[in-house]
C-alpha cells in the first residue's frame, strides 16, 4: 500500500471518528482468528471475544497477537465492498503484531482451542439428552476407548464449543451429561458448522490417543464426522 492510499484510510478513519462513532476506551490487545483485507481496510475478528476491527491494511495473519488503539466504535456498519453488515466495529487509528503466529501446525490448533476459551454453554444435566439411535453416550464412548479406535460411532449431545476453521476444519465440543471429567466432553472434528447450545447428533470415525503438542491430548477424537439436528 503506497504512501497516498494510507494517508488517505487514515483521514476517513479521522472524519468517521468525529461523526458517526461513539467515543469508546479504545485500547486492547487480542489474537487473530480471521482477516478479511480489502483496499481501504484490513478486517480482523479477535478470538477472545469475536470483536471486529478496521485498519489500514498491514501484514497481520491468523494466529498473530495484536494490540490496538486510537479508534472509535461504529455499530450496525454496513461495508458495501464485502456486501456484510457488523453489530458492532472498532476503527482503530493504531494496530500492530506484538507475537507472530508459531509456524508448528499442532501449535496453531493449541493456541487457537486456547483462544476460544471457556465451554460457552451450560452443560446439560444427567439423563436430559437421550442418545442417539443405534448410538453412545460419550461414558460409553470413554469406557470403552480402548477397542473402539477406527470404529464408526454416532453421539448426541449439546455444542458446548465451536472453533472454526482451524487447519482446514471446524472442531465441535459436545456434552451430553454423561460421564465424569474429563472424561464427559468430546471433541468432534468436521466440515459442517454449528451453533453454540445446539443439540446435535454427530457421527464420524474414533481416533485413539491423539496428541497435538503443547499440552493438547485426546483420548478420544471423533474424526471426519458429520452433523444432524
Amino acid at each position: 500500500m503506497n504512501l497516498l492510499k494510507k494517508l488517505m484510510v487514515t483521514t476517513a478513519l479521522v472524519l468517521f471518528s468525529q461523526t458517526a462513532f461513539s467515543d469508546i476506551d479504545s485500547s486492547g490487545a487480542g489474537t487473530v482468528a480471521e482477516t478479511i483485507d480489502v483496499d481501504e481496510y484490513l478486517y480482523v475478528r479477535l478470538a477472545e471475544n469475536d470483536n471486529w476491527l478496521a485498519a489500514a491494511p498491514m501484514d497481520i495473519s491468523v494466529g498473530d497477537k495484536v494490540n490496538y488503539s486510537g479508534g472509535a466504535l461504529m455499530k450496525d456498519f454496513y461495508s458495501r465492498t464485502l456486501d456484510q453488515s457488523f453489530d458492532e466495529i472498532l476503527f482503530v487509528m493504531t494496530l500492530y503484531v506484538t507475537e507472530k503466529a508459531p509456524t508448528d501446525p499442532n501449535a496453531l490448533v493449541a493456541q487457537a482451542h486456547e483462544a476460544a476459551g471457556a465451554l460457552a454453554a451450560e452443560p446439560p444435566k444427567p439423563g436430559e439428552i437421550a442418545p442417539a439411535p443405534g448410538g453412545m453416550t460419550i461414558a460409553e464412548l470413554f469406557a470403552g476407548y480402548s477397542r473402539l479406535q477406527g470404529e464408526n460411532v454416532s453421539v448426541r449431545g449439546r455444542v458446548m464449543k465451536f472453533s472454526e476453521d482451524i487447519l482446514g476444519t471446524n472442531w465441535v465440543t459436545l456434552q451430553d451429561g454423561s460421564g465424569i471429567a474429563p472424561d464427559n466432553r468430546l471433541v468432534a472434528r468436521t466440515d459442517a458448522t454449528v451453533t453454540i447450545g445446539d443439540e446435535v447428533t454427530v457421527q464420524g470415525t474414533i481416533k485413539t490417543d491423539v496428541s497435538l503438542g503443547t499440552g493438547y491430548d485426546y483420548k478420544v477424537l471423533l474424526e471426519n464426522a458429520t452433523v444432524a439436528q
